[in-house]
């Protein structure tokens, strides 16, 4: 008897972050419907989160976090991903825990060692997209503010798309060969998010040190780069 509670006991030990990023499936997503294709390691944001949520699902996560994740918006219990009138505002004291929680190796040289080539083929590419993204909306305060306002309107005028400038993220994405245009395009739309809910600064800080962890080679020599401005309307 006491042998089948302890086999249960160890079976149902809680998942760990670093856990996750041991296993991170490589194919396969646990959203239904809300994903309506499946590009795998070629696809964007919600494709990651979507396969990501099959070894931690998104409850479980926001478990572990000591504050709520949003101040407002439509997400209740999961991320409302069909919504296209709303979106919601990050809650900043949870983006600053998550930015620590994400990257367990930033600490651990072995967990690092172990996960480099789940970072290599399925984080890179997305990493490296939103950091080049955010560092060329963001060295222009008046692009930005001007896109993000028209980001707002088409909210609430219910536009059934919305588009970034095509140039933005075509150029953003020189430095990347391998980048799909869509990419810079999801990522566009993800910081002006993050530009309204002012939590951008903190989510680019995160972001900078998961590429310092995994990637801090590129991260340099882009550091040095001289990046395209963005177009004009």
């Amino acid at each position: 008897m006491l042998a089948t509670v302890l086999a249960v006991a160890l079976t149902q030990a809680p998942v760990t972050i670093a856990d996750v990023w041991k296993s991170l499936p490589a194919e396969g997503h646990a959203c239904g419907d809300a994903l309506s294709f499946d590009y795998g390691f070629e696809g964007g944001m919600r494709n990651f989160y979507c396969r990501a949520l099959q070894a931690m699902p998104w409850r479980t996560f926001v478990a572990l976090a000591p504050v709520k994740p949003f101040l407002s918006g439509p997400h209740k219990g999961s991320l409302d991903l069909a919504n296209a009138d709303q979106f919601g505002r990050y809650n900043p004291e949870f983006v600053k825990w998550a930015t620590k929680a994400l990257i367990p190796a930033a600490n651990d040289a072995q967990l690092r060692k172990q996960t480099q080539p789940v970072y290599d083929k399925q984080v890179r590419l997305l990493a490296r997209v939103y950091w080049l993204t955010w560092r060329v909306i963001s060295a222009d305060p008046k692009w930005l503010s001007s896109e993000r306002d028209r980001y707002l309107k088409s909210i609430s005028e219910h536009e059934e798309t919305f588009g970034p400038t095509k140039e933005l993220y075509e150029r953003m994405l020189e430095p990347l060969p391998e980048g799909d245009p869509n990419l810079g395009r999801s990522a566009t739309t993800w910081w002006l998010r993050r530009s309204v809910d002012e939590t951008a600064p903190l989510w680019f800080e995160g972001l900078e040190k998961l590429l310092t962890t995994y990637d801090n080679a590129w991260l340099s020599k882009q550091r040095r780069a001289k990046l395209p401005a963005p177009p004009r309307r």
